[in-house]
């Protein structure tokens, strides 16, 4: 009898997907940024010199952002980062990353069907060979500390 892959995001919503890390295969540039567009139109916009930052989830009490940035031991990953936002659109605040499996997790208790889609969104990278899910790294990193 086969049994299908457990893939990590069916594992949205449980407390093993929180470390889960959605890793970039490419490295986001002015010349490719198009090929990480949101829904065919939303693009990441620089955060800084390096960084990429995408609105994921807005709330009127709750913002995250996708971060696509070198931060998972110098490889380029997405994680995601608690947003504040004024005058609608201006960033004013970013909290620390944290892995992209939480972010999911935190949009998941809020707001079930943005959660899926926000999966949909990395499954799009992944099928276009941009990035994959990697539920091992948070223990490999761990181990080298």
């Amino acid at each position: 009898m086969h049994h299908p892959e457990i893939r990590p995001e069916m594992k949205l919503g449980m407390k093993e997907f929180k470390n889960t890390m959605f890793m970039l295969r490419a490295q986001p540039t002015e010349l490719n940024i198009d090929k990480f567009a949101m829904q065919g139109d939303l693009l990441p916009q620089r955060i800084d010199e390096v960084a990429w930052g995408l609105p994921a989830y807005l709330s009127n009490d709750f913002n995250l952002f996708f971060v696509f940035a070198p931060n998972v031991d110098g490889c380029w990953a997405i994680s995601c980062s608690q947003v504040e936002i004024a005058d609608g659109n201006q960033v004013t605040a970013m909290s620390e990353t944290v892995p992209t499996g939480m972010g999911l997790n935190a949009v998941n208790e809020l707001s079930p069907s943005s959660a899926i889609e926000l999966i949909a969104y990395l499954k799009t990278l992944e099928v276009n060979n941009l990035g994959y899910f990697d539920e091992e790294i948070a223990k490999r990193l761990r181990k080298q500390q």
